[in-house]
């Protein structure tokens, strides 16, 4: 005989057998099952039988009637099992010892996925005993009990939509969300549907609860040892009564929540290697899983395993798409950020060529206006690639303006950049070349923190390496290093290249670097004289030793010279 129970101190009778005439539920005296709640409406529900099946039904109450979380429009039938919730009191749905699951509806008749509740209540993984499991081929080993039953119809239904469903399915959310419903709607048995991937450490997270019954927000134990076995063994696990199973007795999260069946299947990618699990569970004792629900588990576990590799490769795909959007954006901002032109300054011509190895770099050159007579030069590399490069050179750029700005001499600038970057306790490391042009009597002072010495070449076509022995540390390394400085004049028709080491360095097929040496013999036998001549020659030397190869580093480079009279 089917009952309708309930522990609420609210219901005057707590178990109330169901009969063949309507049972109406409500605060009136007169109703079959009376509630003492002002919130429950007089009339507020009834329960019926038709043709032997029960329905459920609202009778217009002020507050609904709900049916596994799920407010009921219309007549709704009841399946064992079921929660009936009027306001805060919950009914629980027994049909009897004569219920059967064989007649329950078909996959195109009922509609469970609207009364699941998607959980947002904390899930962990329990530390417990090794749990002693029943194999596929164990026979069933209690009696007086009702066994899960798929129907060949069913399951192949059920194949059929979450394969179908599953390939039009693009993120991870949405594809363990379809996974969960469709395992639902297949398994009415199922009382809690996990779903546990590795993350990126390999360590196993639940990403994904449904749970058949409205339940208060609290922490859900999963048990650790049956995930973990079946990752390790790649095997599908069911247990019939974990409740009974003496291994399972110091298994906290069994007992708190009464588990009784479980079958627990693995997640396979393309290689074989486990990815995660997905486990089904039964409260109820008068239902257990069987072998044939264990094996349209894992044919819907394959199906899933593949979904959810695409959703994955979607997902990265996404961002990569995103990640490289940002990209080009902060390619754009250094670009805009180093001069968009070269400086007006009387009888000088300046040439510059940028490169970065990536999107974004760690070079950097500027050119910092003091007055109308003097000019701060900079060429800068910080140690290493890409955007933490980049943000440490933003910072270097910065304080390179300001120190020349502040201070009396380059020498003291660059004291002063050097003292900044290293009270930032950074694991890196920026070596640079301040110079400064004066035109009043045509002298370049070169202070060179690390970098590649300059090269001046002179009008007579002599080249020369400058600054070093006056060569300091790199900036970040020594906080009270004191640097030395070089002066030298630039007579006309002189030309002084400033670079980084991408340019003496750079790579050909062969794994050849270009040299330094190369550089000065190239510099030698340049038939052109002027700041831009030599620059793009340059330019053109290094893309033809680099041939079809990328750059290993980033490329930076400023010619400086004064016009011929």
């Amino acid at each position: 005989m089917a009952v309708l129970s309930s522990s609420d101190d609210s219901v005057i009778k707590k178990n109330y057998r169901l009969s063949t005439d309507p049972v109406i539920i409500g605060r009136h005296p007169e109703c079959s099952i009376q509630i003492d709640d002002g919130s429950v409406s007089r009339h507020h529900a009834k329960v019926v039988s038709v043709e032997g099946a029960w329905f459920l039904e609202d009778l217009d109450s002020r507050n609904g009637t709900f049916l596994n979380g799920q407010a009921i429009q219309k007549q709704t039938r009841l399946f064992d099992g079921a929660i009936i919730k009027i306001c805060d009191i919950a009914f629980n749905f027994h049909a009897g010892d004569g219920a059967t699951r064989g007649d329950r509806p078909t996959l195109e008749e009922r509609d469970y996925s609207k009364g699941l509740l998607p959980r947002r209540s904390s899930v962990v993984l329990s530390d417990d005993s090794e749990s002693h499991v029943m194999s596929q081929l164990d026979p069933p080993s209690h009696q007086m009990i009702q066994t899960s039953k798929v129907s060949a119809e069913d399951k192949l239904n059920a194949i059929t939509k979450i394969t179908h469903a599953l390939s039009e399915a693009l993120g991870r959310d949405e594809m363990l969300t379809q996974i969960l419903d469709f395992l639902f709607d297949l398994f009415s048995e199922a009382d809690r549907g996990f779903i546990m991937l590795k993350d990126a450490n390999g360590v196993l997270k639940p990403l994904g609860f449904k749970t058949r019954y409205a339940q208060d927000d609290e922490e859900i134990r999963i048990s650790r040892t049956i995930c973990q076995k079946v990752m390790d063994s790649k095997q599908p696990i069911l247990s019939r009564d974990a409740g009974k199973d003496d291994r399972f007795d110091t298994s906290q999260s069994v007992f708190d929540f009464r588990i009784r069946s479980i079958m627990c299947a693995p997640l396979l990618n393309s290689k074989d290697e486990s990815i995660g699990v997905v486990q089904l569970d039964s409260l109820r004792r008068s239902i257990v899983f069987k072998e044939e629900d264990v094996e349209t588990l894992v044919t819907i576990t394959m199906q899933a395993s593949l979904a959810i590799q695409k959703a994955d490769l979607f997902e990265q795909a996404q961002q990569n798409r995103e990640l490289q959007a940002d990209l080009e954006l902060a390619h754009e901002l250094q670009q805009r950020f180093l001069p968009q032109r070269p400086p007006e300054f009387q009888n000088y011509e300046f040439f510059s060529w940028y490169r970065p190895m990536q999107q974004v770099g760690g070079d950097y050159f500027d050119y910092v206006p003091l007055d109308k007579d003097r000019l701060g030069i900079v060429v800068a590399d910080v140690v290493g690639h890409g955007i933490a490069a980049a943000m440490l050179m933003a910072k270097v750029s910065a304080e390179a303006r300001f120190a020349l700005a502040t201070s009396s001499t380059p020498e003291a600038a660059v004291c002063m950049m050097n003292k900044s970057l290293s009270n930032m306790n950074l694991d890196r490391f920026v070596t640079l070349a301040v110079c400064l042009l004066d035109q009043r009597n045509d002298s370049l002072t070169i202070v060179n923190a690390g970098h590649m010495p300059p090269i001046i070449r002179r009008q007579d076509g002599t080249v020369e390496t400058v600054a070093t022995k006056e060569s300091g540390v790199p900036i970040g390394i020594l906080e009270d290093y004191q640097y030395e400085s070089f002066t030298t004049s630039l007579h006309d028709g002189d030309v002084a290249i400033l670079y980084t080491d991408g340019i003496n360095e750079a790579m050909n097929e062969s794994d050849e670097q270009l040299t330094s040496e190369a550089i000065v013999e190239e510099l030698k036998h340049c038939p052109i004289k002027t700041p831009v001549g030599i620059g793009e020659n340059l330019c053109t030397l290094v893309n033809q030793h680099m041939g079809f190869r990328q750059p290993i580093d980033d490329i930076c480079m400023v010619c400086v010279g004064k016009n011929p009279s």
